[in-house]
């Protein structure tokens, strides 16, 4: 990604926002809220870069592994042939005469000797090898991470910078949001249904007549990584309701609707979650993040961030937190891969 294009989307310092659009303050909100949506999309190729960077390093660690473990073998064996070859070497007449072969078949025996020197000594150089590419991959990682960690801080900046205006200008719009959710939550909390995740979602979200279909590909990928776990996939509770992300460390996790925080909190089970009604009886559920960035009534603009993941632990490069993701048709899980699977929604 270009410098230029990258200071494009977030060098954006309280004297060079955009002019207020007419209208109320809601209005206002909503673009400042896009003004957030581009700047996460603009570090998402570095985010996704991590995540690839993660994988493969993964991989050949494995590899590496595996290598190493059949070099030790191949040790192994050397370990038990070096004495009669060493003998061979040194007094081949009477190693013949003493071995109870004819001598085609001893010249025959040395010979796959040697062939399995040389089979280790080429082994040995293929570890080293391997090694090598280890040691380059966990530079290049070490570097896009670094560039990542660039990236999110000068995002972070521009968040900062454009936060207050946010703030002041939905304050009216929230205060009538938050009062209504916060009425919801507590008639959920008081009838004990904010537990389960079944009733929580029912509660929170008010149905349709008709669950309006969602496009495919319009949601995109809310986190940047590679899905782990599908829907469906055999769990210890059952089928998988929703769909797991393997995501790069620290990635920005982005809404992939607009529509109004239902819930934003710690839940039972699922640690850090966001519940959003994108409208039309249809929800979505965002599970696992390490830091929340909404709170309960604020609207959403697609795409904008909500929060982030738990960032990258030097010493263990190749993890991969998870982001859990649900969408849900009046209350009822339904895949949510189509309508994600349309490039991202950073």
């Amino acid at each position: 990604m270009k410098r230029a294009s990258l200071c494009l989307a977030l060098c954006l310092l309280p004297g060079q926002l955009r002019a207020d659009p007419p209208g109320s303050s809601a209005s206002r909100a909503t673009v400042l809220a896009v003004e957030q949506a581009a700047a996460a999309a603009s570090i998402r190729g570095l985010e996704q870069q991590t995540a690839q960077d993660g994988s493969q390093l993964a991989n050949l660690q494995a590899a590496q592994a595996q290598s190493a473990q059949r070099l030790v073998h191949a040790e192994a064996d050397l370990t038990r042939l070096l004495p009669l070859m060493q003998r061979l070497a040194t007094a081949p007449a009477s190693t013949l005469l003493a071995a109870p072969l004819p001598p085609g078949g001893a010249v025959q025996g040395v010979a796959l000797l040697r062939g399995v020197a040389q089979a280790i000594a080429d082994q040995a150089r293929t570890v080293q090898t391997e090694n090598a590419q280890l040691s380059e991959l966990i530079a290049a990682a070490q570097s896009t991470q670094n560039r990542l960690v660039q990236a999110v801080a000068t995002q972070a900046q521009a968040e900062a910078a454009i936060a207050k205006q946010i703030d002041a200008a939905r304050q009216a719009e929230m205060a009538a949001a938050d009062t209504d959710a916060a009425k919801i939550t507590a008639r959920l909390q008081a009838d004990n249904k904010l537990d389960n995740l079944n009733d929580a979602v029912t509660g929170l979200v008010p149905p349709a007549a008709k669950p309006a279909n969602l496009k495919v590909g319009a949601g995109g990928a809310p986190v940047a990584g590679s899905v782990v776990q599908g829907f469906g996939a055999p769990t210890l509770a059952g089928p998988a309701t929703g769909i797991s992300y393997g995501a790069a460390p620290g990635a920005l996790v982005t809404s992939p609707c607009a529509g109004t925080v239902m819930f934003a909190a710690p839940f039972p089970s699922y640690g850090l979650m966001v519940i959003a009604d994108c409208g039309h009886g249809n929800s979505v559920i965002l599970a696992g993040m390490n830091r929340l960035d909404v709170a309960q009534g604020e609207h959403l603009a697609h795409g904008q961030p909500i929060g982030a993941m738990q960032g990258f632990n030097r010493a263990d490069p190749t993890h991969q937190p998870r982001l859990y993701v649900e969408l849900r048709q009046n209350g009822a899980p339904v895949d949510p891969t189509p309508w994600l699977n349309g490039g991202h929604s950073g």
